[in-house]
């Protein structure tokens, strides 16, 4: 895509499965229930797939909302507090080249009169760590470095611009890239930098970025929304979720191919991601629930917690855009739109919060650990960790199940919340209580369609 995205607008766009196992109760039950029974869903808490850091769920601070900020307003700071592992946010000088000249919010339209300082420690305050974008500039990128990194406390990971300039090549991006890298290392050599932070998945373009940068860059920054141009309908919104991972995965393919002696340290994220980065109409043809834009629909609720559990299983952090944006919002940036109240939560911040939790319930935050899972049932995804065993199942159909989950032997206690489309997308999701667990299977009803949580012990 060509045009700019982000940061730099305020708002103009916006398991893996395998065969499904059969579980057979122990013949120590009782009669009533020693028979086989086929398990739709199956958890393999004893398969570790890889570590999932804190970073894979976390967010974009964008300096817009109407003066209702992370900085000055409790309620905004409440509903994030605690839930994202890194929130990326671009800073700038007043004044290029001038270190002397305020810090502020980076972006179109970003409100300046917020002190850079005020921002790093606010993000702090959310239990989250702050990730800097910083001018494709070696000398205000070193600065900003130097101001952020005196004392003890330390900005540890930084993005090279952000959304390059389509007329620039990624062979251009990539030597200023350079540039900018070593400047900032030479003032802390213990931070990590990365970018391109592409407005897309070009891989084109990140090859190039990575046969010119490959040697330095600490991490792949790429952007991926849902809707391009226009709209799309839900059904083919929700089909494509798993591009999130194919993305993550060949990006890796280059990394591997091009610097393979780095390839281990050099990490992967989705540095903007929504599910359109525009305002558009209901599609004609689509048979979709709302006629509003998709941000602001239950649908956009599946779509986030699909794509972010994509993320997952593939090894890459992804980053909701944004905190406050109009549509492209975890919160309601004014109030009264669609009926909601200022900071309520918005469907992306649903989505994201089935691994991360929610603020005012009692959702977990995803484990430290992707753990083997698999379903039979159509339309349905399901991801599971373990510290803690918690399990994510988005049914994207719009077909009911009634789904038996094998948890396996020692699990005695499963808690339950789910969020269908029978409500408005901003309602709290739904306590389910605690579940019976019979034989080391629990039965569950899973509308059509709908995110569930299940926390097991």
């Amino acid at each position: 895509m060509t045009h700019q995205t982000g940061l730099f607008r305020r708002v103009t766009r916006s398991v893996v499965g395998v065969a499904a196992a059969i579980a057979t109760l122990a013949a120590t039950q009782p009669a009533s229930t020693a028979h086989a029974v086929a398990a739709d869903i199956t958890i393999d808490f004893g398969t570790a797939l890889r570590s999932v850091p804190r970073g894979t769920f976390s967010a974009d601070i964008t300096g817009y909302g109407y003066h209702h900020y992370i900085t000055n307003d409790p309620q905004h700071r409440a509903m994030l507090t605690g839930l994202y592992g890194f929130a990326r946010m671009q800073l700038v000088y007043t004044v290029p080249g001038d270190p002397t000249s305020a810090i502020v919010a980076g972006g179109g339209s970003a409100d300046t009169t917020v002190a850079g300082d005020d921002w790093v420690s606010s993000i702090r305050a959310l239990g989250a760590e702050p990730m800097l974008i910083v001018p494709e500039n070696p000398v205000d990128a070193a600065n900003l470095v130097r101001h952020f990194n005196r004392g003890a406390t330390k900005v540890t990971r930084w993005v090279v611009g952000n959304e390059p300039d389509p007329r620039m090549s990624a062979a251009a991006y990539s030597a200023k890239f350079n540039a900018v890298y070593d400047a900032m290392k030479a003032v802390d050599p213990t931070i990590s930098v990365g970018g391109p932070a592409a407005s897309n998945p070009n891989m084109g373009y990140l090859r190039t970025f990575l046969a010119g940068s490959g040697s330095r860059t600490d991490f792949v920054d790429f952007h991926k929304y849902g809707a391009g141009e226009h709209a799309a309908c839900d059904t083919a919104l929700l089909a494509a979720t798993p591009e999130w991972a194919a993305d993550a995965t060949a990006v890796r393919a280059l990394i591997q191919e091009l610097v393979p002696s780095r390839a281990a340290r050099i990490g992967i994220q989705v540095g903007e991601t929504n599910s359109d980065w525009g305002v558009h109409p209901d599609p004609p043809g689509c048979d979709n629930t709302g006629t509003e834009a998709v941000q602001y629909r239950n649908a956009a609720i599946w779509w986030a917690a699909s794509v972010f559990g994509h993320l997952a299983e593939a090894g890459a952090w992804g980053f909701a855009f944004g905190d406050k944006n109009g549509a492209l919002s975890l919160l309601y940036d004014e109030p009264n739109v669609n009926g909601a109240g200022l900071n309520e939560r918005m469907p992306v911040y649903q989505g994201l919060g089935f691994f991360t939790g929610q603020q005012g319930t009692s959702l977990a935050h995803f484990g430290s650990t992707l753990v083997k899972s698999s379903t039979t049932l159509d339309g349905v995804e399901v991801f599971a960790s373990s510290g803690p065993k918690v399990v994510v199942v988005v049914n994207k159909s719009t077909t009911p199940r009634q789904a038996v989950i094998s948890v396996g032997a020692g699990v005695t206690t499963v808690k339950g919340h789910q969020k269908d489309g029978q409500t408005v997308s901003y309602a709290k999701p739904a306590t389910l209580g605690t579940l019976p667990v019979v034989g080391g299977t629990v039965t569950l009803t899973i509308p059509g369609p709908s995110v569930t949580q299940l926390v097991l012990s």
